[in-house]
């Protein structure tokens, strides 16, 4: 073992543990309040099964489950792949998704993104350059957006995107239906 000669022991303490540079938070103040608390599933990590966060979450790996982030951004790198259905506060998606999407607020599909599924979210941003294949429903008062969110505490209902939509095309084809009803008995 190394000792130094003369050197008190306060002073060789201070030089082996370095200051923590990593927040910028002030002294006394906790480092949580300096910058949203983010978690990240990396570009090499694949992950079966549901996520509940309750803080933001970058995808740049593969999950193949349900991701329920509905105070949150879920945020889904170039790379990343998901498997599942999302429900977040605001959505970006760079990669591929094979699933609904159900954003509260906003969904964001970005330049060289492909999307298979349905989303649903009363705001939405589809880039050119992006693939969609599926179905939108804007309607704030969707019943999804309703069940997904309606409680604060963050637990999700059970009730599917997809089940809803296909509710509203047999809705819709009864309207057209009616509709062409209604111009053969004008005629």
């Amino acid at each position: 073992m190394f000792k130094a000669k003369n050197t008190p022991p306060e002073t060789k303490a201070a030089t082996l543990i370095p200051p923590d540079t990593r927040s910028s938070a002030t002294p006394g103040t906790p480092a949580s309040s300096a910058r949203p608390s983010l978690s990240v599933i990396g570009g090499h990590t694949q992950v079966e099964g549901d996520i509940n966060s309750d803080e933001d979450l970058t995808v740049e790996g593969r999950v193949s489950g349900i991701i329920t982030c509905k105070q949150h951004t879920v945020t889904l790198g170039a790379n990343g792949y998901i498997n599942g259905d999302v429900f977040a506060h605001t959505l970006h998606i760079s990669g591929e998704v094979t699933g609904n999407l159900v954003a509260h607020h906003r969904a964001t599909i970005h330049k060289g993104a492909q999307v298979s599924g349905t989303i649903v979210a009363p705001c939405l941003v589809l880039e050119d350059g992006s693939v969609f294949h599926g179905s939108i429903d804007m309607d704030p008062d969707n019943e999804v957006l309703k069940n997904a969110f309606a409680d604060a505490s963050g637990s999700m209902t059970k009730t599917s995107p997809k089940a809803t939509v296909e509710k509203r095309s047999t809705t819709s084809a009864n309207v057209a239906e009616h509709d062409s009803t209604e111009a053969k008995a004008n005629d």
